[in-house]
């Protein structure tokens, strides 16, 4: 007992040094300040000195606070009506606690309060009838149980006030409002005047200073207060309300303490002011209604007008005397908004920007990344000549470092879990995206997420899934929202506000060099170029290349900054360079266009193409029409002049990036990180690399896997996590990727599987962009007379808008019941709504309105449906799928809102006629390795015995057959591309 003895002797001194500090303020018996590790070794101590000596008076008179602090906690926890408490200890401590045992905990909840003046109960209704509960209910501060209501409550309050701030005249309003919430334990909490008006305070503003909690507990606090909805739902209405109010005063920044340095040493501090706008200044005088010159800002003995400090004047305190002075205006009673504008955060916590100068202050509303090095002032027991003796130096993402800003409320932040990719004017600080009102937002997640999207300005939400790794246009261009993952609570939301804004300033585009071509294009040399009279940030660009015969192919590019210079050997632009590289060999002729959304539209016509080089393997030579034959060429992606140069001219005339890739390498290792090859400039194509030398076999039809399929999924998962450096080694990575699928799948699937599943490639688009195909191809929805004329552009912006509308319309194609008879008006309705959308945006854009008039009345849509549902499924691939039943079971996956480890139950589910056929059984890791094969050839490796498993595989093609075509739907209703 030894160690129950130290915990007690260690609360002691806990408690002690915090009555010393609250000079007969209340203290809680939840401030304890251990780690959950000690809580639960206490808990462990507790009950074992209860199994031997129950709850007598004898046995725990001198170890009151430990079992208070255990008690305490359980009353922190609890949501009930009291009832139910005492069960809920007695299971904690495992020890049934007699009903005349239960005075005897209160008693030493009595000696804590005399000894430490920790908290008592209320004199309350509650409280008489549970008497000894309302003990450690009381010293929990804030029970869990309050905070969800406490939100509601202050929610609906502010909801018929003007104001936004809470003062202790409100709280007679509050505990009246609070009254009808049904919510005994929220009106008894609400009788302490101060706990209450603090926290209330913290809700609605989010400042920690005036709590005065224990830090630990105050950190824990924040937390538990974040994971309740009714909080969030809170702090969400409070930031519509300040956007809606100040035009932007709710995110101004905030007045600052900053820090002196010289040679590194510290040599004063100086408060501030948050350099307003003039708009925010101007909503600030409208608020005070007093002449801000008029007004002083005082900081110790300094002091400056409150229009110059808000400004952003500073104003130098020089060595802080104990405490650091707070900034106050004198003459009028400062409102609580414009108080959290000039008063900094208390905590002196400083970046750290240079030996010299100033350093800028770090703030809780700080997003903090790892890498940081910042400075903690530490003023405690120092006298002023002493103060530079408490300056520490820390690098955040280090143990130290996010213990320091953890302990002032600044936690280490992850990436945001989605990145956004909009126009001309999006800003993302990490937590808010700000856009232009009628713009669309593209965004891409980390991973695959369903984001719940819900309008602060107006009663709306919206629920969709984002595919991983592909740029998607959010389903919004007005008002104010808030996304979160529905996935994960762990991760913050990110909110998106659109703002109506001033025209932005003209620009030009132009094309470098004026001769380029196809060819050129194909091999990523020349340029785009955006040109700016002024520097704007963000500007999107919407890139189209258009053969002769009609065909295009399109890119959408951010430039964070111009002027700029785009090169055409960005990853970004390697569907352009692949279609230019096919249209170029078979003698095409294109269009360029380049929009700078808002700004400036280009059209080139590109020059004639170049001499086409093919290898006659008789003669050894490369020929082209009109050309000498030349036995080598050498190709340099970087000049923009001739796609290939003989070999014979100086190697020096090359650029310094060229380079051909190689995947190299057998081991885990290698293969996850990609070790690569880079031949010198030079190399003769004769000799470009191949990804794997001849085909791939099963295993039964090799002797020692030669050629086999070990080596091959090997080649495949090299050449799949490899990066390639430059626009030649791209290429040859994702066109050997491709083939060296194609050989895997035959291998594993058999031929008669892959001339399948080639003839379906382009049927596999999801359900609902097939079905926006169907309608334009049958002119149901454009291009007849019932609608406006449409451009290219806006036919796309179109098919995004009816293939929103149809997925609200047609949520799960497999559960669609088509109507008979002739109408189906829900379909028209959702044209409409798309047509709608696009004329608004027209509209918003200078044009004029659009015309519109849906009604197909000859049962168009139930056969459109219908087609679009069977293309889906793949209806030719699901023939091989055997035995049948498997077929059928993998035919109604809800693929769209599945996830990879729905796909492993849905193949698990339907796995077991193989051991009914064959007394065999593969595992589900077996299952998941070969799908993450084909979906996600980053995870194979996870598991150490991947080869064994795949190889499984080639004795079961069937069961291969199932997971492919598992992989090939999920490709297809998450609108990844089968080719």
């Amino acid at each position: 007992m030894n160690d129950l003895f130290a915990s007690e002797n260690l609360l002691a001194q806990i408690f002690s040094d915090l009555s010393r500090q609250r000079d007969g303020g209340t203290i809680y018996l939840i401030e304890h300040g251990l780690a959950r590790d000690e809580i639960e070794q206490l808990l462990y101590h507790v009950s074992q000195r209860a199994g031997l000596h129950q709850f007598t008076k004898r046995a725990w008179q001198d170890l009151p606070l430990s079992l208070a602090v255990i008690v305490t906690e359980i009353g922190y926890e609890y949501r009930g009506t009291g009832t139910d408490f005492w069960p809920l200890v007695e299971s904690a401590i495992k020890i049934d606690i007699p009903i005349t045992q239960r005075g005897v905990i209160s008693d030493l909840f009595r000696d804590c309060a005399r000894r430490f003046g920790t908290a008592r109960p209320f004199d309350d209704a509650w409280s008489s009838v549970f008497p000894h509960i309302a003990w450690p209910v009381r010293n929990a501060m804030v029970p869990r149980e309050v905070h969800g209501s406490l939100a509601r409550l202050v929610r609906e309050f502010l909801s018929q006030t003007r104001s936004l701030s809470v003062t202790r005249a409100a709280l007679p309003s509050l505990r009246e409002l609070g009254r009808g919430f049904g919510s005994r334990r929220l009106e008894s909490w609400l009788q302490d005047d101060d706990l209450a008006l603090a926290v209330i305070g913290h809700l609605v503003s989010g400042r920690t200073g005036e709590l005065g909690m224990e830090p630990g507990f105050l950190q824990r606090l924040g937390n538990d207060l974040r994971s309740e909805s009714e909080v969030r739902r809170l702090e969400r209405a409070i930031k519509a309300r300040r956007l809606a109010r100040h035009q932007g005063l709710g995110r101004v920044p905030k007045a600052t303490f900053e820090l002196l340095l010289n040679d590194a040493e510290a040599r004063g501090l100086a408060a501030r002011g948050p350099s307003l706008t003039p708009a925010e200044l101007e909503a600030v005088r409208s608020e005070v209604d007093v002449p801000l010159s008029n007004l002083t800002v005082t900081v110790g003995a300094r002091s400056t007008t409150l229009e110059r400090f808000l400004c952003g004047d500073a104003v130098f305190i020089g060595r802080p005397i104990g405490e650091v002075p707070r900034p106050h205006v004198s003459e009028i009673e400062v409102p609580s908004w414009l108080e959290a504008v000039i008063i900094p955060a208390p905590a002196l916590l400083f970046r750290d920007e240079g030996d010299d100068g100033y350093q800028t202050q770090l703030k809780p509303t700080d997003g903090v990344t790892p890498g940081i090095s910042f400075y903690e002032v530490v003023l405690e027991g120092l006298t002023p000549d002493e103060w530079e003796d408490g300056l520490y130096h820390f690098t955040s993402g280090t143990p130290e470092g996010n213990a320091v800003l953890a302990r002032h409320g600044i936690h280490v932040e992850a990436a945001p879990f989605v990145d956004f990719l909009g126009g001309l004017t999006l800003r993302h600080d990490g937590s808010t995206v700000s856009q232009a009102s009628g713009r669309s937002v593209q965004a891409r997640p980390r991973t695959p997420v369903r984001i719940f999207a819900e309008r602060l300005d107006q009663a709306e939400s919206i629920e969709f899934r984002l595919s991983d790794d592909r740029w998607q246009s959010l389903p919004m261009t007005d008002g104010v929202w808030t996304l979160s993952p529905l996935d994960t609570s762990k991760v913050a939301p990110i909110d998106l506000v659109f703002r109506d804004i001033e025209p932005p300033a003209p620009a030009s585009l132009s094309l470098q060099p004026d001769e380029i071509g196809l060819a050129e294009i194909a091999r990523g040399a020349g340029a785009l170029h955006l040109s700016t009279p002024i520097t704007l940030h963000d500007v999107d660009l919407d890139i189209n290349l258009k053969s002769s015969d009609g065909q295009s192919s399109a890119v959408r590019i951010r430039a964070p900054s111009s002027p700029m210079r785009i090169a055409f050997d960005r990853p970004e632009f390697a569907e352009i360079r692949a279609a230019a590289r096919l249209w170029s060999g078979g003698g095409m002729h294109a269009r360029l266009q380049a929009c700078a959304e808002g700004l400036d539209t280009h059209v080139w016509a590109l020059a004639a193409p170049e001499p086409e080089w093919k290898y006659d393997r008789r003669s050894g030579k490369w020929t082209a029409e009109g050309q000498e034959s030349v036995g080598s060429l050498i190709s340099d992606p970087m000049t923009s002049c001739t796609a290939f140069q003989s070999y014979e001219m100086s190697s020096a005339a090359l650029s310094s990036g060229y380079g051909l890739l190689r995947p190299v390498g057998g081991s885990d290792g290698a293969l996850r990180s990609c070790v690569l090859v880079e031949p010198e400039a030079g190399t003769l194509l004769g000799s470009m690399p191949r990804a794997f030398v001849g085909p791939i076999h099963r295993l039964s039809e090799t002797r020692s896997d030669e050629c086999g399929l070990t080596e091959g999924i090997e080649a495949y998962l090299s050449w799949s996590l490899a990066s390639a450096g430059t626009v030649i080694g791209e290429g040859l990575r994702s066109g050997a990727r491709r083939k060296l699928e194609d050989r895997l799948v035959v291998a594993l699937c058999g031929d008669l599987w892959m001339k399948t599943e080639k003839s379906c490639r382009g049927l596999g688009t999801g359900f609902h962009r097939r079905l926006v195909a169907e309608a334009m191809q049958a002119g149901l929805v454009c291009d007849t007379t019932a609608f406006s004329p449409l451009d290219g552009d806006q036919k796309q912006e179109l098919a995004v808008y009816l293939e929103d509308c149809f997925r609200q319309i047609l949520p799960a194609p497999d559960l669609i019941v088509i109507p008979d008879g002739e109408m189906w008006p829900e379909m028209d309705d959702a044209v409409l709504d798309a047509w709608e959308r696009l004329s608004e945006k027209a509209v918003s854009n200078g044009a004029g309105e659009l015309e519109f008039d849906a009604g197909n009345a000859d049962g168009s849509w139930q056969r459109l449906v219908d087609r679009a549902r069977e293309a889906a499924r793949l209806p030719e691939l699901s023939a091989l799928v055997l035995p049948a039943p498997r077929a059928e079971c993998l035919e109604r996956v809800p693929y769209e809102s599945s996830h990879l480890d729905d796909l492993i139950a849905a193949l698990v589910a339907c796995h077991v006629d193989v051991q009914s056929r064959s007394g065999r059984w593969l595992t589900p890791a077996d299952l998941r390795a070969l799908l993450y094969l084909f979906l996600a050839p980053e995870r194979v490796m996870d598991d150490p015995e991947w080869r064994g498993r795949l190889l499984r595989f080639s004795a079961d093609r069937f069961t291969a057959r199932a997971i492919r075509y598992t992989a090939l739907r999920y490709r297809a209703m998450t609108n990844v591309d089968l080719s």
